[in-house]
């Protein structure tokens, strides 16, 4: 079976034009020396004025399932996860800094880093003028309506709260 081609036309990614080619070629596991490789591909990403970046991948999906346009896509769209909510994850809330060890305390310190980052998503999107606001925002702001409630609190002439518990 020949191979099969794409090419996405001039696009942006990370403020730079870049092309992108895909030439795909159905494998065995045995050539590949990979359990499950059923098509291999190598992705060619050429930004202008730049030196081409070559991808060699693997695929337990068959040509028939996935083909090289769609196999572009889903290059692309990883990458959308990576800088997404990864690059949140990593730089705002410092998760690759983190110290805990135990595996529940991570798994559930990770809950609420994700949480976290779910909360800033709705927060920036409520208003406009935050559209390029950073998770450090989101925490000032939270910060500082804590301290204007706790403020509020100490110089309330009635403790409602107090009463109340």
């Amino acid at each position: 079976m020949p191979p099969h081609w794409a090419q996405t036309g001039p696009e942006k990614n990370r403020g730079r034009t870049e092309i992108r080619t895909l030439c795909t070629a159905p494998i065995s596991p045995e050539q590949a020396c990979f359990p499950s490789a059923a098509q291999s591909a190598i992705i060619l990403r050429q930004g202008l004025g730049e030196q081409p970046d070559v991808q060699y991948l693997l695929s337990s999906r068959e040509p028939e399932r996935l083909s090289p346009s769609q196999w572009l896509a889903h290059q692309r769209a990883y990458w959308g996860i990576e800088t997404g909510l990864h690059l949140r994850l990593d730089v705002s809330a410092q998760e690759d800094r983190s110290r805990v060890r135990h595996r529940n305390a991570a798994w559930i310190l990770g809950m609420f880093r994700r949480i976290g980052v779910s909360l800033f998503m709705h927060w920036r999107g409520q208003d406009p003028k935050r559209a390029k606001s950073t998770l450090a925002d989101f925490h000032e702001e939270m910060g500082l309506e804590h301290q204007r409630r706790a403020f509020a609190l100490v110089n309330s002439k009635e403790s409602s709260v107090l009463e109340a518990s």
